[in-house]
């Protein structure tokens, strides 16, 4: 079974039909990407709270598919959510920023994915505006968080 065909019948799986679902899979040197397209009133089944359940979807093609995807990256995608995600999560993240450098007091995350811990990092280090800040993050599985403080001098 190809990536394709497992989400296809994924899809088919919660009820929908085939006229109201696209899948796309870009199979790229070092990442393969997939993207399902569907109604947006549909697309929670897939996202799930904060991108859990579409996390564990792909934490399962990733498994179920190891040997095809070898040393490949996979990243699943459902209506550009990790676009949207992306776009708030900067958003957010430059306001937050701001009263940080503004007050001095630095600002916790309590619960961010993976992919949001990065992103958060990616952004404060790309940022000439946020070169005073930093980040850090602490803790294990569910109970990590990111924080976001005044870099000292010696950091």
């Amino acid at each position: 079974m190809k990536i394709e065909d497992y989400l296809i019948k994924l899809c088919k799986h919660v009820g929908l039909t085939e006229d109201q679902f696209t899948v796309e899979i870009d199979d790229g040197e070092e990442m393969m990407s997939a993207k399902i397209s569907l109604p947006e009133e549909e697309s929670g089944l897939f996202i799930g709270y904060h991108g859990e359940t579409l996390q564990a979807i792909q934490r399962m093609i990733r498994i179920s598919f190891f040997d095809l995807l070898k040393d490949k990256g996979f990243q699943l995608n459902v209506n550009d959510y990790r676009e949207q995600r992306e776009e708030q999560l900067t958003e957010r993240v430059k306001e937050i920023a701001g009263r940080v450098l503004e007050t001095g007091e630095s600002y916790t995350f309590s619960y961010l994915t993976a992919q949001d811990r990065y992103l958060i990092h990616t952004i404060l280090s790309d940022n000439e505006e946020l070169a005073g800040l930093t980040s850090k993050s602490e803790g294990e599985g569910k109970q990590r968080y990111l924080t976001i403080f005044v870099k000292t001098e010696d950091e």
